[in-house]
């Protein structure tokens, strides 16, 4: 006789099945909790750039001038960290036209001993007891992407006893995008015919002298009254960063873009041989780039999330929740 076996299946139980809805409903709102924190700290962002001083090129060029001119072999080009006026404690880098470099300067012992107990090197020690010509423009530190830079200034200081230092603003030119125009210093007074010569500025032994300086191109006239109206801002980060594709803030290579080059012409007379054949005439280049830094959040999650869905990602990615794509032909 045979008996037939019945096998029972396990049902799911209905506790286990709310269990889990309830699980996945609790980490949607959390999910969306979160991303719309990310998107309310995204309004927030604000991106910087960081303006870089070429270094090496302002350096060796401007030796390369000194080596050229026999009267000027005396004279060594190089590139220091200073602070000027105010800023104690704010170090900039500069180019520092060193006298006599390679003499040198008798220096009491006991100063030596105090300078090097605040962590001076010999080599430090001796080159700032040479005399030596300052020369720094600003601003070379993070700037917000507004308000835009009014104008370049640039600081001159002349540590020699017996040496005249020139500045020839006509002779000395500004390109920006590609497009160079003569440089105009700022005055008190708006430029009647900006055609005029300017007075060069003369920093004499001992002297530090600062100057805003803007372009010819960044002056218009009024048509009703055909008067030159104050100049536009030197340089409007918020436009030129918009100019380029920002990075992926992910990314391991640094955005950095051209903002300008200031070529300044740079004239060195001594006092007591005023024989202009023996003036050192310097085309100094400022060559300043930005590098564009990308602001983000500090919480991973929502770095996350607004790098993938928000509406400050990288270029290179598209996603359906936008509805943009990630190709080449959909961003043109």
């Amino acid at each position: 006789m045979y008996h037939s076996a019945v096998i029972e299946l396990p049902l799911s139980s209905p506790s286990l099945d709310m269990e889990t809805l309830l699980l996945a409903v609790y980490f949607l709102v959390v999910l969306y909790v979160l991303y719309q924190m990310a998107l309310s700290l995204e309004d927030k962002l604000e991106d910087k750039v960081d303006i870089l001083l070429d270094e090496d090129a302002l350096s060796r060029q401007t030796q390369d001038q000194l080596l050229q001119q026999k009267h000027a072999k005396h004279i060594t080009a190089h590139v220091r960290n200073v602070s000027f006026g105010k800023e104690k404690k704010v170090r900039r880098p500069a180019l520092a036209l060193i006298i006599d470099a390679d003499k040198e300067v008798f220096i009491p012992p006991e100063e030596v001993l105090m300078k090097k107990a605040l962590g001076m090197s010999e080599e430090v020690i001796q080159e700032l007891a040479h005399q030596r010509i300052l020369i720094r423009i600003s601003p070379t530190n993070e700037q917000k992407l507004s308000p835009p830079i009014p104008h370049v200034s640039i600081y001159v200081t002349n540590n020699t006893d017996d040496n005249q230092v020139y500045i020839d603003w006509d002779r000395s030119s500004l390109e920006m995008l590609k497009q160079g125009s003569r440089v105009i210093r700022f005055t008190p007074t708006l430029p009647v015919n900006l055609s005029l010569g300017q007075v060069p500025t003369v920093i004499n032994p001992g002297m530090t002298v600062s100057c805003n300086i803007t372009t010819e191109q960044k002056y218009n006239r009024n048509p009703e009254t055909n008067l030159v109206q104050p100049p536009l801002p030197i340089a409007n980060l918020k436009e030129r960063v918009e100019m380029v594709r920002l990075t992926d803030p992910d990314a391991s290579e640094e955005n950095i873009q051209s903002l300008y080059t200031l070529d300044l012409m740079v004239e060195i007379k001594h006092l007591i041989k005023p024989n202009n054949n023996e003036v050192v005439s310097l085309l100094v280049p400022f060559i300043c780039k930005m590098k564009i830094k990308v602001d983000q959040p500090a919480f991973p999650p929502a770095r996350w999330l607004l790098r993938h869905f928000g509406k400050r990602r990288p270029p290179s990615q598209g996603n359906w929740f936008w509805g943009s794509s990630s190709r080449l032909e959909d961003r043109k």
